[in-house]
């Protein structure tokens, strides 16, 4: 090939690479991940320091659990975003230094070839296959993972190293380890390469590279060394979890492996040891590639916590490998890994919803125990991939003869055993929490945002079919209220909503096609109301909404800032009952939006002392005359006071108790007394003073999930405590709160 034509086919290549990712970019993103990232922003641009936000109990997804430099672009992106609000933009901001990584990545690796004495044609398809084989391309232009960032500075690393400036390559490590934390794997062997190359013994080794990546480390994570134990835990959080591309899955569900870390920490440092002897590491640059190669596919053989991203960091070392070129075992198992990745890929695709961005943060459990094909070849895909990684370690250990690929009857029993053995854990059905069928069963999502996407169909069939309800309540903030000046179409909705994906995404024209959309399906709307100013919480975001004109309106504001609507307000130099002025405003949004009643929430805390239904008694009145259709309130935060409920029947057409006794008792730590018996002692009474036909306006509450706050209840006390409501008597029907996209557990209703 001529100098010429080199120059034309590395630029097609790169230019194709490129065109390639940058046109799909701004459409697609992994719904959790990218959704993590979105978030991450906002809370560092609001100086949260992400490492000291904890999980919720159990949850089974984790949040940011990296070193901080792709958050300071998240952040960056977080600000331009401000800006020039634009979900596709923000998508593309936030990708474009991940498909920038991918192109230098395959520069780099062609110009590593070159110096590893690959000839041209040769070093071009080492490109070639890094910038166009599925998963990477997959991983940095569809789902927006970030692992290409960590491994071009591992290539820069690696290339300094040959090139014998080991300040330098300690520094681009320094980086990459600060971006991820895979690329410290290659410190292994660099050092056993340059000890036994005698080109540096232990103390420079330390001075020369140990220190400079460890400082540079360091100082991009000075903004979090303030609470290093909360730091260090989080970097390490993904060591308590099992990765979805590893056999490891197939075990993970009887054993807690967090607990015996030891054992394949153990297992990849026996390996890695024994491969390196037998490559002999040391002798030349080829073999310190072979080290190289070894020591990332040993620690994916080994590590639990194996996601199909980390394979990234396998791929260029494996290319740039002569190793890698002369044994067919090498290769067979390269193509089998990226097939395996492949049909995992596209499971994944299907599984969620195309990578779809109207889908960020969708996580509906219930899909995971249903016995679809897409699932079924996702979670066996994953399996045999992780047996990849395997096979590839004992290429390397020269074990060719124990490698799984070979066809014999044994090793297909293996095989078999293996995926058979995941399948069984991974695929479990069981019917979740179980609650009676109801007449009447309300789902009330935190916010419109956390169960539904605009103009989405499909996500209320995905809403419905989860939770089963007949009532659907659409929450919103009293300043949705307060502010209403009529019906505008395009006009923001979105601030008034207590959780929120993005900025902006709900209009009027939205709320008022997913009330349609849910009628067509038989259920009934109702506008929700959150009576109480609350504050901005920090918890998976920046959370909570808008409460302006309240807080300009401090007299009808009473203890632990609940509303009081029999306090007046001054409209227009006149003062007015804000019942009055609150109720008119209720009406004419139940009609502009067709809702089929008002859900009145948070009106009243159990710190509250005395008498508290004046504070709510004159808003149910005007609500009741006013004709604004079915009217459910909740009921007192009490387990004694039976008077104020009875009351609430009278002016209400459904009351709603607050029965949550397991999130009263773990996670509020409230001092009265909350327990299930004196919960079921309560509902006992209350049923006592009512007819037949008032029991069945009487509800119950189901409590989940909360999203903002940061709790939920696990799925076993949930059944526990439904069991007992059923169990006193209430045959009305239950409200389920929060019941978004987000709760881990299935829900079914029985009979």
């Amino acid at each position: 090939m001529s100098m010429a034509g080199r120059r034309n086919s590395f630029r097609l290549i790169v230019i194709a690479a490129l065109i390639a990712r940058l046109i799909p970019a701004p459409f697609f993103g992994h719904p959790w991940d990218m959704y993590i990232w979105l978030k991450s922003g906002e809370l560092g641009l609001n100086q949260v320091n992400i490492y000291l936000l904890g999980d919720p109990v159990d949850y089974p997804w984790g949040f940011y659990a990296y070193p901080p430099a792709w958050l300071y672009w998240l952040i960056i992106t977080t600000m331009i975003n401000k800006l020039y609000p634009n979900l596709n933009l923000h998508v593309f901001l936030i990708k474009l230094p991940i498909i920038i990584s991918d192109i230098l990545a395959g520069i780099l690796a062609y110009r590593i070839a070159v110096r590893l004495g690959f000839d041209e044609r040769k070093s071009l398809l080492i490109m070639g296959i890094w910038l166009f084989n599925p998963i990477t391309y997959f991983i940095s232009t569809i789902w927006g993972m970030f692992d290409s960032i960590a491994v071009l500075f591992m290539l820069i690393s690696i290339k300094y190293i040959l090139d014998g400036k080991y300040i330098r390559s300690a520094i681009a490590a320094g980086i990459g380890i600060a971006v991820k934390i895979l690329p410290a794997l290659i410190l292994l062997p660099t050092l056993a390469h340059l000890l036994k190359s005698g080109k540096l013994d232990l103390r420079n080794f330390i001075l020369k590279i140990v220190s400079p990546v460890a400082a540079v480390f360091l100082a991009i994570s000075t903004p979090f060394l303030t609470t290093p134990i909360e730091y260090f835990n989080a970097l390490f959080h993904h060591t308590k979890s099992v990765g979805g591309f590893t056999y490891w899955i197939a075990v993970s569900t009887f054993i807690n492996l967090s607990n015996f870390w030891y054992i394949p920490f153990t297992a990849f440092l026996i390996a890695t040891l024994y491969i390196y002897r037998r490559i002999k590491v040391g002798l030349n640059n080829d073999r310190y590639i072979d080290a190289c190669a070894a020591t990332v596919a040993v620690f994916l053989a080994t590590s639990p916590k194996v996601n199909i991203q980390y394979t990234l960091t396998l791929i260029p070392l494996l290319l740039l490998s002569k190793s890698f070129w002369a044994e067919k075992h090498l290769k067979r198992n390269f193509i089998l890994l990226i097939s395996s990745a492949v049909l995992w890929l596209a499971s994944s695709y299907t599984v969620l919803y195309g990578y779809d961005l109207n889908y960020l943060g969708r996580l509906y459990i219930t899909e995971t125990y249903e016995l679809r094909p897409e699932y079924v070849i996702h979670v066996v895909s994953g399996l045999f991939g992780g047996t990849r990684f395997v096979a590839l370690s004992m290429d390397f250990a020269n074990f060719k003869k124990l490698d799984l690929v070979i066809l014999n009857r044994w090793n297909i029993i293996v095989t078999v055993a293996i995926v058979a053995f995941g399948l069984l854990c991974i695929l479990p059905t069981p019917s979740g929490v179980r609650l009676h069928n109801a007449p009447i069963r309300v789902g009330i999502p935190e916010s419109p945002d956390s169960a539904f996407i605009p103009g989405s169909g499909e996500s209320v069939s995905q809403f419905l079919k989860h939770y089963n309800v007949n009532y659907v309540v659409l929450s919103f903030s009293p300043d949705f209220v307060d502010t209403y000046q009529g019906y505008e179409p395009e006009k923001d909705v979105t601030r008034y909503m207590r959780f929120k994906t993005v900025a902006e995404r709900w209009r009027y024209k939205d709320v008022r096609w997913l009330i349609d959309e849910l009628h067509s399906r038989g259920v009934k709307v109702l506008l929700g109301i959150y009576l109480r100013k609350e504050k901005i919480k920090y918890h998976y975001g920046v959370q909570g909404f808008a409460v302006d004109w309240v807080e300009s309106h401090p007299e009808i504001l009473g203890s632990q800032d609940v509303l009081l609507f029999n306090s007046t307000v001054n409209m227009n130099g006149k003062r007015i009952l804000y019942a009055d002025y609150f109720s008119t405003k209720v009406k004419s949004i139940v009609k502009d939006f067709g809702f089929d009643g008002v859900y009145l929430m948070d009106w009243n805390d159990w710190k509250i002392k005395g008498d508290k239904m004046p504070y709510i008694l004159p808003l149910l009145k005007r609500l009741k005359s006013s004709r604004c259709g079915e009217i459910f309130v909740e009921g007192i935060d009490s387990t004694n006071d039976v008077n104020s409920t009875l009351i609430l029947m009278k002016n209400a057409d459904y009351v709603v108790l607050k029965t949550a006794p397991w999130v009263n008792r773990i996670y509020y730590v409230r001092t009265d007394d909350v327990s299930i018996d004196s919960y079921q002692r309560y509902l006992s009474k209350v049923l006592e003073n009512l007819s037949g036909n008032e029991r069945e306006h009487l509800l119950y509450g189901v409590y989940v999930f909360d999203y903002v706050d940061g709790w939920f209840t696990p799925a076993f006390e949930l059944q526990r405590e439904v069991n007992a409501f059923y169990r006193v008597g209430i045959r009305g029907g239950y409200a389920i709160y929060y019941s978004s996209r987000y709760v881990p557990y299935k829900i079914t209703v029985g009979g």
